[in-house]
């Protein structure tokens, strides 16, 4: 467990505490149920995100130069994902930190991403060699 997972517990129970000795019961299920709707919004965009990727081969993506423009520093898997609107194909073993996922285009270009504790860290595009040289050009 992570900080930010220990601190949004205790922020939560925190808040659910102070609502209940403010307002008493009306008070922590007005907050229980904002609470459980925002749960509920990011189960849903975890579950959109997901189906559009399944559609999707995995480790394919439309433009692997666009997609590389596209990342910064700190998204999480999630956003990759979405971004991609695919999987990606991990290329180290399951649970090793950092995680290193590749995505790859029609042309043959690749993007390996980093990811620590499900953040983006790292990512480097590999540009596929071009395989005729002088043969067939005007």
């Amino acid at each position: 467990m992570n900080w930010r997972t220990l601190l949004l517990t205790l922020g939560l129970a925190g808040l659910l505490y102070a609502s209940f000795r403010a307002f008493g019961w009306w008070g922590f299920s007005l907050t229980s149920s904002g609470i459980i709707f925002w749960l509920l919004q990011h189960v849903t965009r975890l579950m959109k995100t997901m189906e559009s990727a399944a559609e999707r081969p995995v480790g394919s993506v439309d433009n692997a130069v666009m997609f590389h423009a596209s990342l910064h520093k700190g998204l999480r898997l999630l956003n990759v994902i979405g971004q991609a609107r695919s999987l990606g194909q991990l290329q180290t073993e399951t649970g090793q930190e950092p995680e290193i996922f590749l995505w790859q285009d029609a042309h043959g270009d690749k993007v390996a991403c980093e990811f620590k504790e499900g953040r983006l860290v790292q990512w480097t595009l590999q540009r596929q060699a071009e395989v005729s040289e002088g043969g067939g050009g005007t």
